[in-house]
């Protein structure tokens, strides 16, 4: 692949459903729009989705407002293996400048065509149980992956730990969209006295499911809960269950919220090497965070400094936690400052620029 002047061309390809909502999709398309908008000419290559569903409504839905060209590939469909995409595409593929995957299974394929290309890992504890994992780390070492990028330090370390070399291995956490949340008000102390306590995302046991239900019978707030549920969750008076919205309207959701909960748990597959979403966009908002004290996430949040860390699986801890921001106003806003403060630095632009920049560091190379 030889570079084509300052415009590098990229093929991105992707595995996840255009017509979905899932946190892989708001991802991958707010990474390339931000590509995109840095000056590189990207062509995202997805699966093909649901007819009815355009690309401009879903970008609409997720507040983008560059222009992205995404491209359906029936070969990308689960019901096939990736080499059908591979031979179809190979003349673009081996034109392009890069190629970008955050799919471990296009990594392999796309290494036993003995194409190099740029592999984004958002996990560890799934690859090992299917045997890529090692798969993955021999590929790299032998150059097929030409870099890395883990969403998380603690991601890194694992590959580091099982034999991948550390010289091309450069972390890069998932963004949130600064520009849609600054409409959200600055927290307002006085409504700490009975909080409205917000989990946005997936609910479910490994997402503290147990911690939300019991803050909600010690009545120590309005706990709204946003995203799927488990069968087996009985709203009461304390817990409402708010109807799906699209991501443009998040910020709304926060911006009507006190406190967000975090209770991600140690048996949720991916809570050794995680960089969630809902963190990010919960910065951007300026609300204090209660979370669950893992690695992975205490790589952005520190203790008593932006956020207040509690056991994943202590009740009781989680409950005092709540009980401190309501008592002490002062550290309710001093957590909610210091988050929206470093928020800008996990922007889209800021993860668009780290590939970008690695990308033609390669190329001049």
């Amino acid at each position: 692949m030889e570079p084509t002047g300052k415009r590098p061309r990229i093929v991105y390809i992707g595995r996840t459903r255009l017509h979905r909502n899932r946190a892989n999709l708001i991802q991958t398309l707010h990474t390339v729009s931000a590509m995109d908008s840095l000056g590189a000419a990207v062509t995202l290559f997805l699966p093909p989705w649901k007819k009815g569903i355009t690309i401009q409504q879903r970008l609409d839905e997720l507040s983008i407002t560059t222009p992205i060209s995404v491209k359906p590939a029936q070969s990308l469909h689960s019901r096939w293996k990736i080499w059908p995409f591979i031979r179809l595409h190979r003349s673009i593929l081996k034109e392009a400048d890069a190629i970008y995957t955050r799919s471990p299974e296009v990594s392999v394929a796309l290494s036993r065509a003995e194409l190099a290309h740029y592999l984004e890992l958002h996990e560890i504890r799934r690859l090992q149980e299917k045997n890529l994992l090692q798969q993955i780390i021999d590929n790299y070492n032998k150059g097929f992956i030409k870099w890395i990028l883990p969403i998380s330090t603690s991601a890194a370390e694992e590959l580091k730990k099982r034999g991948a070399r550390k010289e091309r291995i450069l972390v890069n956490p998932c963004g949130v969209n600064i520009k849609a949340f600054q409409s959200v008000s600055p927290l307002d102390v006085s409504r700490l006295a009975f909080p409205r306590i917000l989990h946005a995302g997936r609910i479910g046991s490994n997402r503290g499911l147990e911690i939300l239900k019991s803050i909600a019978r010690e009545n120590l707030g309005k706990v709204l809960l946003v995203g799927e549920k488990d069968k087996d969750f009985i709203p009461n008076r304390f817990v409402k269950l708010l109807s799906p919205v699209p991501h443009r309207d998040i910020p709304r959701l926060y911006d009507t919220s006190e406190i967000v909960l975090l209770p991600y748990q140690k048996n949720l597959a991916t809570s050794n090497v995680m960089s969630p979403l809902k963190l990010f966009e919960a910065m951007a908002a300026g609300r204090p965070v209660i979370a669950s004290n893992l690695p992975s996430l205490r790589e952005v949040l520190k203790h008593e400094v932006n956020a207040l860390l509690v056991e994943p699986d202590n009740i009781q801890e989680w409950i005092t936690a709540v009980k401190r921001l309501k008592a002490d106003t002062h550290l309710a806003m001093k957590l909610a400052h210091a988050l929206r403060q470093e928020a800008p630095k996990f922007s889209w632009e800021v993860r668009a620029r780290k590939i970008i920049s690695l990308i033609i560091s390669e190329l001049s190379s």
